[in-house]
């Protein structure tokens, strides 16, 4: 560009030393010193005409970038649905033995509404971990319940003794497990009861839950949610024997008796594991504790549940503990 603004100015310069020679040649610009004048003048303007050459052809400047276009944000979104397993097991000669029916939960992970199979991008990868944690937990439970070794027993019992599958009787067993699902914030909780008769005298329920937090992928206590975990188990537990006590009272068969009647001897201590070792989970109302037959009180007792509504809980929550809830 350089080059092209000199050719320019020289080309000026030679028609203006032409002009002016054919002007002094017909004596047109008067004495030496009027001529001295035109020559300074002409040099001036040629000066100003350079310099003001370069301020208006201006360099051509760069075109800015056009920026990528923004990526989409990735909603990533959680379900939770039943796996069903169901088995119906029967003897040679055409009676039911036994009928299974676990309703399993299943977690299932979205990419903006599209189920994810095959996961493509980090998030997707990061959802999907999160899926397999929480299915695998079941999955264990499942393969810890071995339905294979109560088959086998019902069989050998049916050959044994076919007249305890009368209807008379116990005729069939039975394996149940059912749940609930509650969603708070990034927490999944689960509440489950497996029911099963394998012959005896009555059957049995299992009360267990699952709190699963879907920000860090783990399965936790309800505990690890308070600012000071201990204090709140400790003050849950207290809150459990009042309402406890409150209960005894309020049954009319059990007028008279205390906790000490109605519960084992290590009642606090196991009340005081109500976070770790028993069923708490959240539902829309807050926070419910149950203890099984026998975990508690004898099976003449039945399971022990306890409800405690947020507004009583809310001041002890961590602000982590607040995010999960919601």
């Amino acid at each position: 560009r350089g080059g092209i603004l000199r050719v320019g100015v020289e080309v000026v310069l030679l028609e203006r030393v032409q002009k002016n020679e054919l002007l002094l040649g017909l004596g047109a610009l008067g004495t030496r010193d009027e001529r001295h004048q035109v020559r300074q003048r002409d040099q001036h303007q040629n000066i100003v005409a350079l310099l003001g050459g370069c301020g208006a052809v201006p360099l051509p400047m760069p075109e800015s970038p056009t920026p990528p276009p923004a990526a989409d944000t990735e909603e990533i979104t959680y379900e939770v649905s039943t796996d069903p397993y169901e088995q119906t097991v029967t003897a040679e000669d055409g009676t039911t033995l036994m009928v299974i029916d676990f309703q399993i939960p299943h977690l299932q992970a979205y990419a903006n509404g599209a189920l994810i199979e095959d996961p493509s991008t980090p998030a997707q990868e990061q959802a999907m971990d999160r899926v397999h944690t929480f299915n695998e937990n079941f999955d264990q439970w499942r393969e810890s319940n071995s339905s294979e070794e109560n088959i086998s027993f019902v069989k050998d019992l049916y050959r044994d003794m076919p007249e305890m599958f009368s209807e008379d009787h116990m005729a069939p067993l039975s394996e149940e497990l059912t749940y609930t699902c509650y969603r708070t914030g990034t927490l999944i909780s689960i509440a489950a009861d497996y029911y099963s008769y394998l012959g005896g005298a009555h059957p049995n329920t299992m009360y267990f839950a699952c709190n699963y937090d879907l920000d860090s992928g783990m399965f936790l206590t309800i505990s690890e949610l308070a600012a000071d975990p201990q204090t709140f188990t400790l003050a849950v537990a207290d809150m459990i024997e009042v309402q406890a006590e409150e209960q005894i009272a309020s049954t009319p068969e059990l007028e008279g008796q205390s906790l000490s009647d109605v519960y084992w001897d290590n009642y606090r201590e196991t009340l005081e594991k109500w976070s770790s070792d028993y069923a708490a989970s959240f539902d829309a109302d807050g926070l419910t504790v149950i203890f099984s037959a026998y975990e508690l009180a004898s099976y003449a007792n039945g399971p022990q549940e306890f409800h405690f509504p947020y507004a009583a809980l809310d001041s002890y929550w961590s602000d982590s503990g607040r995010a999960v809830l919601g």
